[in-house]
């Protein structure tokens, strides 16, 4: 009989075996409860002793004990990231984003907008999940491989949320694992072949009176300016014709609010200076605007359409003239840093996007700025001058 008498628990222990060994493991069962857990280890009730006994086996393989275990889940269940969201995550950092941009220290327009459908994307995924339950193998991995292409985009945006949710103390380290893999080789930008130029900028001139579109074409493809973020916000007072520079303002750029001034080339100078109207906005409505730049790459051979207006080709694509005017520069300077200025970029990677440099480019890019229009009353057929 084993009698652990009343120090142990309020209730008396008492048990019978049938040998004396089996009662002395049982008593030295006891003294190592009692050692280790004090009177208070006896008065667990019975299931709380099953789920005790059921934690240790899980333990065990890992090496840690049933104290150590608790400490660590209250520590990191103490953290607001128990009980956050990621859709709150996603609504803090655009907080954040708000704040700064209210302060004039912020993203632009641009980029506001893209953070705005990325992470709405995110957040359409991962909305309702806890940020502490986030798993890098469980949850990202799986909606990777659903992205497909994007997904790199979409991973450099869910490692800037985690790692302000770190920043925040939200969460102890971020989920995800390793680092975001290098960027893939890119393949060159589609810039404007020298016919199809050519032919923009004779077109633009021969219907400038009616279409109004001369200087804008010059701003895209002479000075690689983005059409909606930055040329709409233009106006004639911007174009110095003494100096031959062009002055954008903090708030009249794309991407950032730093603003820069450009040189202006003599060919552009030279087309600009035939443009029917020189006051006001360059781009004074937007719906005559889109109406009548359609109509131009219509006639200019870079649209055409069948006999029932159908579109059969469309050699134009998003930014080809800003590809070509980095690809013309490049061409002429060899200097990554003069490309980034002359574009308003920050880093070399986005550069990337917008240079095609090849084979015979350097003398393109001469023919390129000495392009030139006769006098109206010159022959058809010497239109064109080029050095």
């Amino acid at each position: 009989m084993v009698d652990a008498g009343t120090r142990v628990s309020e209730k008396r222990i008492r048990k019978y075996f049938k040998g004396r060994a089996e009662a002395e493991v049982y008593s030295d069962q006891l003294r190592v409860k009692l050692k280790n857990q004090g009177i208070s280890g006896f008065s667990l009730s019975k299931g709380e002793h099953v789920d005790a006994e059921i934690a240790l086996k899980i333990l065990q393989p890992l090496g840690s004990s049933l104290t150590e275990a608790a400490k660590f889940f209250a520590e990191y269940h103490n953290l607001k990231g128990a009980d956050m969201t990621f859709a709150d995550l996603v609504g803090d950092y655009r907080l954040k984003l708000e704040t700064n941009r209210g302060k004039g220290e912020g993203v632009a327009d641009r980029t506001f907008k893209d953070y705005q459908s990325r992470h709405g994307r995110l957040a359409d995924e991962f909305g309702s999940l806890n940020l502490i339950e986030f798993s890098h193998i469980n949850h990202w991995e799986p909606f990777s491989r659903k992205l497909g292409k994007s997904s790199r985009r979409y991973e450099n945006h869910l490692r800037i949320l985690f790692n302000h949710a770190v920043e925040r103390g939200y969460l102890k380290s971020s989920p995800m694992i390793g680092k975001l893999s290098d960027a893939p080789i890119l393949n060159k930008p589609v810039i404007l072949q020298e016919a199809q130029w050519r032919q923009l900028l004779l077109t633009a001139v021969e219907t400038d009176a009616e279409l109004d579109l001369l200087c804008y074409v010059v701003l895209i493809l002479y000075m690689g300016l983005r059409p909606e973020s930055e040329v709409e916000h233009l106006t004639w007072t911007n174009i110095n014709f003494k100096t031959k520079k062009l002055f954008i303002g903090d708030e009249q750029t794309g991407k950032s609010y730093l603003g820069r001034t450009l040189e202006i080339p003599t060919a552009a100078i030279n087309l600009l200076s035939r443009c029917e109207r020189k006051k006001g906005k360059v781009v004074q409505s937007k719906y005559e605007h889109r109406k009548n730049w359609l109509s131009l790459r219509e006639q200019a051979g870079l649209i055409v359409r069948d006999d029932k207006g159908e579109r059969i080709k469309n050699d134009w694509i998003p930014d080809i003239a800003r590809h070509t005017a980095g690809t013309m520069v490049y061409a002429k300077t060899q200097s990554k840093e003069a490309v980034k200025s002359f574009l308003g970029h920050t880093n070399d990677v986005t550069m990337r996007n917008y240079v095609n440099h090849g084979d015979s480019m350097d003398c393109e890019a001469d023919r390129f700025y000495a392009f030139e229009v006769q006098p109206a009353s010159s022959d058809a057929s010497s239109i064109v001058k080029s050095a």
